[in-house]
């Protein structure tokens, strides 16, 4: 004798009425006349029929789950976000996507009371920019090197000052101001600079710091930032280069396994936080993209500069190359 769940008509009445007219189990049970046990087991046996077909779909975001999870646990990261790309994308749609994935990571992360320390460059910069909506917070943002240089032309808005005021601008809360050159000719100067009371406060900050957030050009020179605000010229670049540099990150200079040892001469005369103060911090974010970043990326993980990595597929994948 044929069971009353096995009637197709039935159980296609059930599908109908529970995934197009949203009505509830017992509610249907009392419609058809049966049992809410048999309501279930039809609901169950539409999907088996493929009467009713159940999809998730993934947005674009979220399409590198599996590559994002395999980073997280190939470098014991604290997290990764991977912004989608086509091969058809063109640099400034990279970057675009690239910036609209951070900004949407800050939203999450952010919250009130945070002290967070930004870096110079236009890698972080353009946070400000993108059309994302910004969750307002009262953070207080902290330029981490000194914000003055004389060479500036074009590129005032990149100074870890302006950095600071413009994401927090966006992101709301306040920021302070580090009114010092960002790199001396001479170390004793700089100390004895930095000895002032206008200037030694930012020193109270850099304790109090929650997040940092630094960035690398994609798909150019990690070196431009440097290089064009005058921090450093191209002999001193090509010697550190032929002394094992592949990153600069808050203007210091690191070897392949994170070391900024050997370029303490030039490192030395950094005003800003120090090697280690930015490895205590909790969450330090590293934006960037481009395989040809992955070797200055490593760098920072080993040397625990990043523990949260947003970036392009291109420098994903480029990381899983051993």
């Amino acid at each position: 004798m044929r069971k009353i769940i096995d009637d197709e008509r039935l159980i296609y009445q059930c599908c109908s009425l529970y995934y197009e007219e949203h009505m509830g189990q017992s509610q249907i049970a009392k419609h058809l006349g049966i049992s809410k046990s048999s309501v279930s087991r039809m609901l169950q046996t539409g999907r088996e029929l493929e009467i009713v077909e159940i999809k998730v779909r993934h947005l674009a975001q979220y399409m590198y789950e599996d590559l994002e999870e395999e980073l997280k646990k190939k470098y014991h990261l604290k997290d990764v976000v991977v912004a989608e790309s086509s091969p058809l994308d063109s640099k400034t749609e990279r970057i675009s996507k690239l910036n609209e994935r951070a900004a949407d990571y800050l939203n999450r992360l952010l919250k009130d009371g945070d002290y967070v320390g930004v870096s110079v460059g236009s890698s972080i910069r353009n946070l400000a920019k993108t059309s994302h909506e910004a969750f307002h917070r009262n953070c207080t943002f902290v330029p981490l090197v000194g914000g003055i240089s004389q060479h500036t032309t074009g590129m005032e808005e990149v100074q870890s000052n302006q950095v600071a005021e413009a994401l927090a601008e966006k992101y709301g809360g306040n920021y302070v101001s580090f009114f010092s050159p960002a790199v001396f000719s001479n170390e004793n100067l700089m100390n004895e600079f930095l000895k002032e009371e206008a200037v030694r406060f930012i020193f109270d900050y850099f304790e109090k710091l929650d997040i940092v957030i630094s960035g690398m050009n994609i798909a150019s020179s990690m070196y431009e930032t440097v290089k064009k605000l005058g921090y450093v010229s191209d002999d001193q670049l090509d010697r550190f280069k032929k002394n094992g540099a592949v990153c600069n990150l808050i203007l210091r200079f690191l070897d392949q396994n994170g070391n900024t040892e050997p370029f303490d001469e030039y490192n030395r005369k950094i005003a800003g936080i120090s090697a280690e103060a930015y490895k205590n911090v909790e969450h330090k974010l590293l934006i960037t993209g481009g395989a040809g970043n992955a070797a200055a990326v490593k760098s920072c993980i080993r040397g625990n500069f990043a523990n949260i990595l947003i970036m392009d597929v291109d420098c994903a994948k480029a990381l899983l190359v051993d």
